[in-house]
Parts: C-alpha cells; structure tokens; sequence
C-alpha cells in the first residue's frame, strides 16, 4: 500500500518539488503522492473552484455525499491558479496525513 512519508525528509522533498513546479514534470515519488491526494478518496475532499473565469478561484470542499452542493472558503482568493493549486495541495496533504504539509 502506497503511504506518505509526513514526518520524514522524503515527505518534504516531495513537497518541496511539487511547490517548485506544480504542473509537472514530476518523479515517480512526487507521481504516487500524487495519486493518493487526487484519487484516494473523494467526499469532503478540498477542491479548487473558479470563481471568475481564468482570474479567481477558491478552496472549496465537496459534501459527504454526492450532488450535495459545495462548500466554498471565502477566506482566501486567489488569483494566479498556480498559488490555488499548492494551496490545495497543502490541504489534502493535511486530510490525508492528518499533519501539516512540512513546506510552508
């Protein structure tokens, strides 16, 4: 079974990398980490919406069942879709490790 390393320096490398650049290309490592924040699981999970086409999105999280509607974080607009992402990043990282992303 495929796990993250949160505690460890291979976990922070692998953050590290992704923060450095968020749309690829990526290692192996990075790839599989990759693949348990995205598909792991789906209810509750954070999600970037757009909120004013190809100039603002948001965290928003997705209900615990489906076609319920989303929940949308008004705390934080972005508006370079890169900063969106590694935001996103960080909170599933802490959704699916239960710790801080190590990379601010």
């Amino acid at each position: 079974m495929l796990r993250i390393d949160a505690d460890g320096p291979r976990g922070a490398a692998i953050a590290q990398e992704f923060k450095a650049a968020p749309f690829g290309p990526y290692s192996a490592d990075l790839q599989k980490t990759l693949q348990l924040l995205r598909w792991g699981y789906a209810r509750g999970r954070t999600i970037i919406v757009c909120t004013r086409p190809y100039c603002e999105w948001r965290l928003g999280r997705m209900g615990p069942q489906r076609g319920m509607k989303v929940e949308i974080d008004d705390s934080a607009v972005f508006t370079d879709y890169g900063a969106a992402v590694w935001a996103c990043f960080r909170a599933r990282w802490q959704e699916v490790t239960g710790k801080p992303c190590p990379v601010a």
